[in-house]
């Protein structure tokens, strides 16, 4: 009888628990930003340098300088048809509470002037990302 009462426990424990998976794929996880294309002239910026930061895990996308010499950036993003949109930035305080903002003077350093942001996926796989909004080309690499 208590093997059996056991057995219900452990049961009942796995039925109580909630794991939450992403469907991301190969897009969750740590990208650098590598370098910048300007689409109407052709020009190419090196950022390997500029350690900046893209991050994804579930719907959330933290973009983070780690010189530190730019705020760090919380937002939402939703991935369909080869197409990310970018929404409800904020500014990642953490020792107080976030600041949700509208200036996007902040994220021109990731490439990002808009929001909310639409990028087109060129290119997704395990080592490599490349998005497009209307002005660049962001060319990352996967850590």
């Amino acid at each position: 009888m208590r093997k059996l009462l056991y057995i219900f426990f452990v049961l009942l424990m796995f039925a109580a628990c909630d794991i939450h998976t992403s469907d991301n794929g190969d897009l969750d996880g740590y990208w650098q930003l590598r370098s910048v294309d300007t689409l109407s002239t052709g020009g190419t910026c090196d950022m390997r340098d500029s350690m900046r930061f893209w991050s994804f895990q579930a719907n959330i996308l933290h973009v983070r300088d780690n010189h530190d010499k730019i705020r760090k950036v919380l937002m939402r993003f939703n991935i369909t048809d080869n197409v990310m949109i970018l929404s409800d930035p904020i500014i990642d305080l953490r020792d107080s509470s976030d600041i949700l903002f509208t200036d996007t003077t902040i994220l021109w350093h990731y490439g990002i002037h808009d929001i909310p942001e639409t990028l087109k996926v060129i290119t997704l796989n395990s080592s490599t990302m490349v998005l497009e909004n209307r002005v660049l080309r962001l060319n990352l690499r996967k850590y």
